[in-house]
């Protein structure tokens, strides 16, 4: 029994501080980086959920297997998102099954583009020896009655990212808690301590750069980097390059220190499939002997923004550049006619005697400037403003955009300030769009510049029960169409 004791003891003790593959390796992880970083989980506009399989060594018996299964998505803002991962990593007798899930949330750090995210990921761990295949002198052992020998704890896994310019960079700790799973069954009759199974804590940092390549979303080059890094054994790096077609077809390779080479490719079916295959070529001394390993992986992805099919991306941005070489034009038209409008407005007293209809809209489109004056004079809550809409002086969008601008926030802010101050306020947050494109199109984005303004408000403190947003499409009200694509209120209740 001694005999198994010490090979047990040291075959644990082999994968805990000789290989430190206590997190399974994958070489999908350029594509799906949720595998390693909780603070990927529901990163993208859209759900996705992939199925890995990767068969390591494979002219060795009992060589290391995994399977991995991972779904993540983003919550209603994209601010946030859930994810959930199981996977099964097979080395000889060992089996290691864990599932986890995991939290994300994003900051936006200005108007830049630039965004930090954290993640968390909790779950549960189960390391199991299987002594099936063990021959040993003595059945009755006590040691080797068992079939299964297997311990349960817990694991933790957190991570950071920051994302610029079509570059990122991630840090993720897994095994963060660095505890140790004791397998009862197995003790020492003499001394009665038992084997145990120590988590090291793991360091995984990840860096990429998604670089468009001409310009024109068609062809990029993804290179990317990755350092893996458990205490008091040699670091591991990946170096890998991708190039991908619209997001359809991509093929690459990647250098793994001191161990391999890998090939991979993959494409997209039917615009929601994913499939993926990656096959690592050994380097290292004992390459005769453990050859390859393959990796497959299956993907599904659904939901998101229309804008995010490359092809409809492709087709919008085409009439984007068509609408541009004209934009500079009728936008200097347009300012000329602003310059010109307050001499109109003069006259408007004169043309509102003859225009009924004009009497109307004037009557129900107010300035901000006079909703402000109305808040400073107490008037807000008597109930004679119901119905009213609000016109803002600044709130206005650039082509095909839904971005809060920098000019506009101080109207905003002051707004933000006007309903925490009168909870029992509710506004109907309204979208427009100019008259240029199809009516679908500029319904879609009146109603995202809404959404944009709602939740602008929201992060600043405003109650979300006191807003609701509505998109009306084009709109030719304004002589300009920068003041056509605009966001204004109505006031629902007081």
């Amino acid at each position: 029994m001694k005999k198994v004791l010490i090979f047990i003891a040291f075959v644990v003790l082999g994968l805990t501080q000789a290989f430190a593959q206590q997190v399974p390796m994958y070489s999908h992880y350029y594509y799906n980086q949720f595998l390693y970083n909780p603070a990927m989980a529901g990163s993208k506009s859209y759900g996705q959920v992939y199925l890995i399989n990767r068969n390591q060594w494979f002219n060795i018996p009992g060589a290391p297997q995994t399977q991995a299964l991972t779904i993540d998505g983003p919550l209603r803002n994209n601010n946030a998102g859930l994810g959930l991962g199981v996977y099964r990593d097979v080395a000889g007798q060992f089996n290691i099954t864990g599932g986890t899930a995991a939290y994300r949330y994003t900051l936006n750090l200005g108007n830049s583009g630039q965004k930090l995210s954290f993640g968390l990921a909790l779950g549960v761990l189960n390391n199991r020896i299987d002594l099936n295949d063990i021959s040993v002198q003595n059945p009755l052992d006590p040691v080797t009655a068992a079939t299964y020998q297997g311990a349960t704890g817990f694991d933790a896994n957190m991570g950071v990212n920051y994302e610029v310019n079509n570059f990122n960079i991630g840090l993720a700790v897994p095994q963060i808690l660095g505890g140790e799973l004791a397998y009862d069954a197995i003790k020492n009759t003499v001394t009665d301590q038992v084997v145990r199974y120590g988590m090291a804590r793991q360091f995984v940092l990840n860096a990429g750069y998604n670089w468009d390549i001409n310009g024109d979303e068609t062809w990029f080059l993804q290179p990317n980097a990755l350092l893996r890094y458990t205490p008091n054994t040699p670091a591991q790096y990946d170096i890998s390059a991708m190039l991908n077609y619209q997001d359809k077809y991509w093929i690459g390779g990647m250098f793994r220190s001191a161990y391999a080479v890998t090939a991979a490719a993959g494409l997209r079916l039917a615009d929601q499939f994913v499939a993926g295959y990656a096959y690592d070529i050994s380097v290292h001394k004992v390459s005769e002997y453990t050859k390859g390993a393959h990796e497959v992986m299956l993907g599904y992805q659904w939901g998101g923004s229309p804008m995010d099919n490359p092809d409809l991306k492709k087709k919008f941005k085409d009439i984007d550049d068509k609408l541009n070489k004209e934009e500079k034009d009728i936008d200097s038209l347009g300012n000329e006619i602003k310059k010109n409008r307050k001499d109109i407005d003069k006259n408007t007293d004169d043309i509102d005697d003859n225009d009924t209809d004009l009497d109307e809209i004037n009557d129900k489109i107010k300035s901000f400037e006079q909703f402000m004056q109305d808040y400073k004079d107490g008037k807000l809550g008597s109930g004679s403003g119901s119905g009213k809409v609000y016109t803002f002086n600044n709130v206005y969008f650039a082509t095909n955009k839904w971005d809060i601008r920098t000019e506009a926030r101080a109207e905003l802010d002051n707004l933000v300030i006007i309903l925490k101050d009168n909870p029992n306020l509710r506004i109907e947050v309204a979208g427009h769009a100019d008259q240029r494109g199809s009516a679908s199109y500029n319904q879609w984005l009146s109603n995202k510049r809404s959404v944009a303004v709602r939740d602008y408000l929201i992060s600043n403190g405003v109650g979300a029960s006191q807003l609701e947003v509505k998109g009306y499409g084009e709109d030719s009200s304004f002589p300009t169409l920068d003041e056509n694509r605009r966001v204004e209120f109505k006031i629902i209740s007081e």
